[in-house]
Formats: C-alpha cells, structure tokens, sequence
C-alpha cells in the first residue's frame, strides 16, 4: 500500500507474547532481539526476545510479530532515513 494511504498506525499487544501492527509502510530491518518497522506516523522499535514475523500483508500494511515483547519505542517522522538518504538529496 502506497505510503500516502497508511494514515494511521493501530498497536494490539496480547499478553505480551502477540504483537499486531498495520499502517507499515516498511520494515527496516529485525532480527531475535528486535523488529524496526517505517509506518506513516514515524519509526517503531520492538525490543523483546524469540521474535518472529509471523505474518505480513504488505498491501494492507499490516504486521504480526510474536515472541516475549519487552518494549515498544515510537520515534518522530524525522527520524526515518533509508540508509541511501544521503546520495539522493
């Protein structure tokens, strides 16, 4: 789904072992340890341990993630920068 459409970012978190996310935009990179997603609200960091997508539905934007969630970071719009972002100014 094209990025102007996602205008919303909706969170659910059952009992810290299920995380559910749409409004992704992309995933910027994960591993065990942790998932940062884009979205159009801003960049999301998911810290916990066994973490793994579970699911994606990339044209609806939507992301499940399980494993034990220990944190959720949001960071400003500003903050999300492609690793290219210097060469293409």
């Amino acid at each position: 789904m094209p990025k102007e459409e996602l205008k919303h970012t909706n969170l659910n978190v059952k009992s810290r072992n299920n995380l559910s996310l749409d409004g992704v935009c992309n995933i910027i990179g994960f591993d065990e340890n942790y998932v940062t997603l884009a979205t159009a609200e801003g960049k999301i960091v998911i810290e916990g341990e066994n973490l793994k997508i579970e699911s994606l539905t990339r044209d609806a934007g939507e992301v499940c993630i399980s494993g034990k969630i220990l944190s959720v970071t949001y960071n400003d719009k500003l903050s999300i920068k492609s690793p290219f972002s210097k060469f293409f100014r």
